[in-house]
């Protein structure tokens, strides 16, 4: 029987009601587990437990600053900072500094979008270009059945190009929003098309916000900024974010932006600009941000209408088709289970969030080094082990103690392929790669850099997600065939190589 794994990813989770912090009982308790709690994803039944302290992670992977805000039972739980603002100097981070967040901006974005779907001045199922006058998706053969909606750029189920963007260096000329749309310069991505019939695929598209972000601005008559400012940040009293780009040193208590070394870049002012604003160029504080993730909770548990009413806070709590997507955060689970969640990656800076939509309990995750990544996941392992947090959180996995002989491993070396029809049977979210690569070195099979794990004869685990799992599958003749790679959220097969 194949290894099912739930995969859970870099999230973190919130919940409903008052952001006001929760009595101090074992609080201290608990910042102190989680402090000295940090831990790899995956542990080996039998072997010594490894266990290492924030600031050890935050060395090893140069990682100068992070910050953080957990939630419980729908409040703030407590919130802390680590390290500087820049390497090199004694200016330490504290709760009140903001990061650049990434695609976690997407999530503040889509909250001012339906805003104003609830004021009446926007419907998710109209096509946008109705909304444009700057600029028009271009139509083609994949928009004459379906137009393009916001609900479709939301969940990105539109059809729409570009991924993401670079982010722009000091003195660098910034695109407009009709550059980035358009593709032209200083804008340094292609332009934003529709490549696939709306509602039959799920593509991620930054491309996509950006149409959202201009929408926001037509119907507004606001700039971005000002418009999250009216319809977000001053309706949750988030007092330290902005979408402003470049964000102006005036906004003080700045996280400057470092590279995999851990040096400061971006220099002399010491952080980039994201002027796809919508897609990537929100500057906030952890505790600012969970207030946003909390009314969402709290609409959508809510009998009356609060932030958001609750038919569209419901809406936006839905996947959209073949996307896993809702109207903004990925969504996984069900019932007491059901999460919302959203990554974000810019140059110099990583962002992780996940609401709760039961529990109440949840981590807003900010660094300002381009490692936060490695550090977030093991973060999110150690917060979830120190709130003694339950199912539907990232929790560090124990897996037994197994060995596969280096001849089985180098049968499962070699070249798989993935055919365009061994996508089965949730199509959610399809592998992009079509080929995978596995080697084995030193008695350890390898996904490209990538250790594998073994759970028996021929099911292995990814070190550092083990929700990944990957099954070799022998064929009659007893040779290995073909592999199966399952996550949760979707499932593939590949056929081996010759």
């Amino acid at each position: 029987m194949r290894l099912q794994c739930l995969f859970l990813g870099l999230a973190w989770l919130l919940w409903a009601g008052s952001t006001t912090l929760v009595a101090a009982d074992d609080v201290d308790a608990r910042i102190e587990a989680f402090e000295t709690g940090l831990r790899p994803a995956v542990s080996i039944e039998g072997e010594p437990q490894v266990r290492w302290t924030i600031q050890e992670r935050m060395a090893h992977w140069k990682v100068p600053g992070m910050s953080l805000a957990v939630i419980r039972d729908g409040k703030i739980a407590w919130a802390k900072s680590y390290g500087v603002k820049q390497a090199g100097t004694d200016d330490m981070i504290d709760t009140e500094t903001v990061f650049s967040v990434g695609s976690c901006s997407k999530v503040g974005t889509a909250a001012i979008t339906l805003r104003l779907v609830d004021e009446g001045k926007l419907d998710l199922n109209t096509d946008v270009n109705k909304y444009l006058t700057r600029w028009q998706v271009p139509q083609n053969e994949f928009t004459e059945t379906r137009a393009v909606t916001l609900r479709g750029i939301m969940s990105h189920s539109a059809g729409l190009t570009v991924h993401g963007f670079p982010d722009f260096r000091p003195g660098a000329e910034l695109p407009t929003v009709v550059d980035t749309l358009n593709g032209t310069k200083p804008a340094r991505t292609r332009p934003v098309r529709v490549f696939a019939e709306p509602g039959t695929r799920y593509k991620y598209s930054g491309g996509g916000v950006t149409i959202e972000q201009l929408v926001i601005e037509e119907v507004t008559g606001l700039s971005f900024p000002e418009a999250a400012r009216h319809h977000l940040f001053e309706p949750l009293a988030m007092t330290r974010s902005t979408y402003e780009n470049p964000l102006p040193t005036s906004h003080g208590n700045i996280a400057r932006a470092h590279n995999s070394r851990g040096e400061p870049t971006a220099l002399p002012r010491g952080w980039e600009s994201m002027p796809e604003m919508g897609a990537s160029g929100l500057w906030t504080t952890p505790s600012n941000y969970a207030r946003m993730l909390i009314a969402f909770i709290e609409s959508y548990r809510s009998a009356a209408d609060t932030f958001l009413s609750a038919d569209v806070a419901r809406d936006m709590m839905t996947e959209v088709g073949p996307s896993p997507y809702g109207l903004g955060p990925k969504l996984s689970g069900q019932g007491t289970h059901r999460r919302f969640a959203h990554g974000g990656s810019n140059n110099s800076y990583k962002a992780a969030m996940e609401g709760h939509l039961v529990t109440g309990d949840g981590l807003v995750v900010f660094t300002n080094g381009a490692n936060g990544g490695s550090l977030l996941r093991e973060v999110t392992l150690a917060v979830s082990a120190a709130e003694a947090w339950g199912p539907g959180f990232t929790h560090a996995a124990t897996l037994p103690n197994f060995a596969v002989s280096p001849a089985q491993l180098d049968e499962f070396a070699g070249v798989y392929r993935r055919q365009p029809a061994a996508t089965v049977p949730n199509f959610r979210a399809a592998a992009a790669n079509p080929v995978y690569r596995f080697k084995q070195t030193d008695g350890s099979l390898y996904l490209r850099s990538a250790r594998l794990i073994p759970v028996d004869t021929c099911h292995f685990v990814l070190d550092g997600n083990p929700a990944v799992s990957f099954e070799f599958v022998r064929g009659y003749n007893g040779g290995v065939e073909r592999l199966v790679i399952t996550n949760g959220t979707y499932e593939v097969e590949a056929e081996k190589q010759p």
